[in-house]
């Protein structure tokens, strides 16, 4: 396999992008957890705490400022893990920030695979106290 990793992508190792502001809306958390499944009362209502997953749905308007739109066929989610040190709740404004830990790849069935794992903290908008963080690993598939 030759390598799909150029010294562009390469160089995205150690960028810092953010933050961008997100705000948790009620409505917002009722969807994500009806989405899921989880019938859990806490999820519902004006109060309502988030599922410890839907830091998914945070996303910067515009696109992904790290990787070139137009590398590699596909771009899939690989995996994310989160910790954090208060519950998220509706109501909250959390400022999110991200830096590109590591990028590496793997020669799959269906064609050569680049992983992009991205660090993420999630911070109050308004305390500047941190509210937890979590690793999200994406990837891009190149055709064979």
């Amino acid at each position: 396999m030759s390598s799909r990793i150029t010294p562009e992508v390469q160089a995205l190792v150690g960028q810092t992008h953010g933050p961008f502001r997100v705000t948790v809306e009620a409505g917002a958390i009722r969807k994500f957890a009806d989405a899921i499944g989880d019938p859990d009362p806490a999820y519902r209502g004006p109060d309502a705490l988030a599922p410890p997953t839907f830091p998914t749905t945070f996303r910067p308007e515009d696109p992904y400022p790290d990787l070139p739109p137009d590398y590699g066929d596909v771009g899939l989610h690989a995996s994310q893990t989160y910790e954090f040190d208060r519950p998220l709740r509706a109501g909250d404004a959390i400022d999110v920030s991200f830096t590109v830990v590591d990028i590496y790849e793997k020669s799959g069935r269906s064609g050569d695979l680049v992983f992009v794992e991205r660090e993420y903290k999630f911070t109050d908008a308004y305390s500047n106290e941190r509210i937890g963080g979590g690793k999200w690993i994406s990837l891009r598939r190149f055709d064979k």
